[in-house]
């Protein structure tokens, strides 16, 4: 995620609220504090341009736009085994990306084992809204190939068995 990353995605509607805009904002300040050693000029900047975009959202009032209430409904199960399979399809970057997200938002549904090198996602632990956050953000990381395999799964699906048994 990358100041331009955000503002292409304004650009191009992708934010469904101000909230959202601001998280991803948040994990580019986050990400460089975490990836820059404590004291250098890049924390330090990170840290600086993250109290000061504080100030300056405190300061704008965002209501929340959620869409029929879709985030808040528990994901199905078919959305949860959709989610642990397509976790394991996004680069390692992407995967950092989003159990840093569920780090901010829902730590108790992280299961950090040191000793392993390894962190666990409960799924099951994490929270409506989470959830749909970290399942947009990962359905955002898929590779383009996959994302286009599914959408001709879905509208073609019904012909291509038919056109195999008429060769047959």
């Amino acid at each position: 995620m990358s100041l331009s990353d955000v503002k292409a995605k304004i650009a191009s509607g992708q934010y469904r609220s101000p909230a959202d805009c601001a998280e991803d904002v948040r994990l580019i300040w986050s990400n460089c504090m975490l990836y820059n050693q404590d004291g250098s000029e890049f924390y330090k900047l990170a840290k600086k341009f993250a109290n000061r975009f504080e100030e300056k959202f405190n300061k704008v009032k965002v209501d929340e736009v959620v869409v029929d209430g879709e985030d808040d409904r528990p994901p199905s199960l078919e959305e949860k085994t959709k989610f642990a399979h397509n976790i394991y399809k996004i680069k390692s970057e992407e995967l950092g990306e989003v159990v840093t997200k569920l780090d901010q938002s829902c730590p108790h549904a992280l299961d950090k084992k040191p000793e392993k090198d390894e962190i666990e996602i409960n799924i099951d632990s994490i929270d409506p809204r989470t959830f749909h956050t970290v399942d947009r953000m990962v359905k955002e990381y898929l590779p383009e190939a996959l994302k286009k395999s599914k959408k001709k799964k879905s509208t073609g699906g019904e012909t291509a068995p038919a056109a195999k048994k008429a060769k047959a």
